[in-house]
């Protein structure tokens, strides 16, 4: 987890040293809607059954401050199961194909050019296992203008916990931004 906190960090240092544009908050009590693909590397014993995932997710922004903003999130995203040998006579398997529908709500807080995310909430997990699954999320991201809307992209790092294991990603995600 720290290499890919690390990795994390040094993409958004270079991608914020390399911009020339200022990002901000919306204007206070604004309400803004982004959606756009997501792709999810999966981490430590996800990464042994599943591989990385892909999908798309759709989420509210409202500001209420001039550095604070409240988010609902929602999306879908599918894992393809990795193959594995069940015995000795090399019979091919593979684990399930997994799908993900996670619900989750946060804060947003902007720091100069951009933000920093924390995301708490469920996740619905269909085909591998099917159960539902607490669900937190720490990240930072940027809001670059581009005519009336904004492109905001973002780097998390993705827990959900539960039994056996906790499945553990690390997320880019790149969105179109419309602000009412």
């Amino acid at each position: 987890m720290k290499y890919t906190l690390r990795k994390i960090v040094l993409a958004f240092t270079l991608l914020f040293l390399c911009r020339q544009g200022i990002a901000q908050a919306n204007k206070k009590e604004s309400f803004s809607i982004n959606f756009g693909p997501e792709v999810s590397f999966t981490e430590s014993s996800f990464r042994t059954t599943h591989r990385a995932g892909y999908g798309g997710s759709l989420k509210g922004e409202y500001t209420v401050g001039k550095h604070l903003s409240t988010t609902v999130n929602t999306g879908i995203l599918v894992f393809q199961g990795r193959g594995y040998f069940e015995n000795l006579v090399l019979q091919p398997k593979a684990y399930k194909n997994l799908t993900a529908i996670p619900v989750k709500a946060g804060l947003r807080y902007y720091i100069g050019n951009f933000y920093a995310a924390g995301e708490a909430g469920v996740v619905f997990l269909n085909n591998y296992t099917n159960a539902s699954r607490p669900a937190a999320s720490i990240g930072i991201g940027d809001k670059i203008k581009i005519g009336q809307g904004k492109i905001d992209i973002s780097l998390r790092q993705e827990f959900w916990f539960g039994n056996p294991n906790n499945l553990n990603m690390a997320v880019l995600r790149v969105a179109y931004e419309i602000v009412w």
